[in-house]
């Protein structure tokens, strides 16, 4: 009896040992294939473009960690279906992450990309005398769009990257630069959203054209979007001139007037306080050859009495330092490559490694040079970094530069440029160090700005009391937003407080 004991002990323990071997096998398999489909996801978000790596975990930069409790990148319609409909709350939308606030933030919830549904759906070329279009899915970016047009069209507008989605653009109110130019949103034609049921619902210019309007910047908060439809232009190009060493006074005085010199104007300077550019700026003129617009184009460039004419080639905005790219700031080319930044010749995206934190509140424009001078003012005691155009080894500040863009009104509900404005955007040195510092600058250019009726991008750093809305067209939003998401899965703690008041 007591040797079939032991004999009966061996065979159990064999057994215990041998299920306890599957067990971990099986488990390592399992992990092994979720490592596996993680990293799918990541190089589906990333599609190939350095900088993007953590997309799924965080934005761009890296001030904004999603903390979502699901990550999940459908590869078809039915399956972003069923991951909506089985989705934990709040559900958010991720782009490419350039979003510096937390739109995005989706804490124990879901996070979705579109990355895989990309394609182009239709394409319809225009002539001299019809808009064509463009219908993409959710998750095509504004490079995608660029190397499907070819020189068979273009877009009225682009956003300084490119690599950002169309979709995500629109969602935030992200604009361009010009006097008579509306956000890129403004050329929407058709918004498809998928809600929380699964079902989609449709607005289109010709069936609803007040709708389509009104909910072109919606912040997520509709659902999300499925395909949309853009306005698509006979193709033109740029002429550039970029204008270096501008004193900083004279470019202050000439706003806002010195944005009917051209069909599109950037300002920068890296100049209000200490720092290599210091009481200087630069200038970048752009007219369409031909213009989208005839009535509204500026053709001839004549040359400003100020600056230096910046012939050189120089590194692209955010240019990898490991890898650098350049370009010809005074040139005449392709409307993609010569209205975005980093974007290179062969319409390929450049990295996006190198890293900023961003600012910009909006004044309508007839206070635009009062407003300058306000935030020049709170800016005086501020370290900067070097101007783009600088040789030699780079210094690096609190703040690398300011923008000042002109963007014309529009009629979506909650845009943030219901009227025409002057943008005031801010690049901040992205050292986590400085983020506290950053952050407190900020506050600083909002209260500096206040006295001229501010407004923040929904996209860029600010407080919630900078998001002013009319109250008739808030109300409709979020009634819209109930109608479509009674339940509030789209909303996450950030748009309930900027949209809702709520904390």
């Amino acid at each position: 009896l007591t040797a079939w004991r032991r004999i009966a002990a061996k065979d159990m323990m064999r057994s215990i040992i041998f299920h306890l071997c599957a067990a971990t096998a099986s488990g390592l398999a399992r992990n092994g294939a979720a490592a596996a489909a993680l990293a799918s996801d990541a190089a589906a978000v990333q599609r190939g473009t350095p900088g993007y790596e953590a997309l799924l975990e965080k934005n761009w930069v890296g001030n904004v960690q999603f903390n979502s409790a699901a990550a999940i990148v459908p590869a078809s319609l039915d399956e972003l279906r069923t991951a909506v409909r089985a989705a934990r709350a709040p559900v958010r939308v991720v782009g490419r992450g350039h979003s510096f606030t937390p739109v995005a933030e989706c804490k124990g919830g879901t996070l979705l990309s579109l990355a895989r549904l990309n394609r182009v759906l239709d394409f319809r070329a225009p002539t001299a005398d019809n808009l064509g279009s463009i219908t993409i899915e959710g998750g095509v970016t504004y490079t995608e769009a660029i190397q499907h047009l070819g020189e068979r069209g273009a877009l009225r507008n682009l956003p300084s990257c490119p690599q950002f989605t169309v979709a995500g653009a629109i969602a935030t109110g992200t604009h361009g630069s010009g006097l008579h130019i509306q956000n890129l949103a403004a050329d929407v034609s058709m918004l498809e959203f998928m809600l929380p049921n699964g079902t989609t619902v449709c607005y289109d210019r010709e069936r609803t054209p007040e709708l389509i309007e009104g909910v072109r910047v919606h912040l997520g908060c509709l659902g999300v979007v499925t395909k949309l439809t853009l306005d698509v232009v006979p193709y033109f190009e740029v002429s550039a001139y970029r204008y270096d060493d501008v004193p900083l006074e004279t470019a202050i005085e000439a706003l806002p007037d010195v944005f009917q010199d051209c069909d599109s104007l950037s300002i920068w300077t890296s100049g209000f306080g200490t720092g290599p550019g210091a009481g200087l700026a630069w200038m970048t003129y752009r007219h369409f050859h031909p213009h989208w617009d005839a009535s509204r184009a500026v053709p001839q460039h004549e040359p400003p009495t100020f600056g230096t004419p910046q012939l050189a080639r120089m590194e692209r905005y955010l240019t990898d330092p490991s890898d650098p790219k350049y370009f010809s700031p005074t040139t005449r080319g392709p409307w993609s490559t010569t209205l975005a930044l980093t974007i290179d010749d062969e319409l390929r995206e450049t990295s996006m490694a190198s890293l900023d934190l961003q600012s910009e509140f909006f004044v309508p424009l007839e206070h635009a040079q009062d407003a300058v001078r306000a935030v020049a003012e709170v800016a005086s005691g501020w370290s900067f970094s070097s101007p783009h155009s600088s040789v030699g080894t780079p210094v690096k500040g609190l703040v690398d530069a300011f923008e000042f863009r002109c963007v014309k009104g529009d009629g979506s509900w909650i845009s943030p440029h219901p009227v025409d404005s002057l943008g005031v955007h801010t690049s901040f040195n992205a050292d986590p160090a400085l983020l506290a510092e950053a952050k407190d600058a900020v506050a600083a250019i909002e209260a500096a700005l206040r006295p001229f009726g501010v407004r923040a991008h929904w996209g860029k750093l600010s407080s919630a009391a900078a998001h002013r809305i009319e109250t008739s067209k808030l109300e409709r939003f979020r009634a819209l937003c109930d109608a479509h998401d009674p339940e509030g899965v789209f909303r996450n703690e950030h748009v309930r407080r900027v949209l809702w008041g709520k904390d």
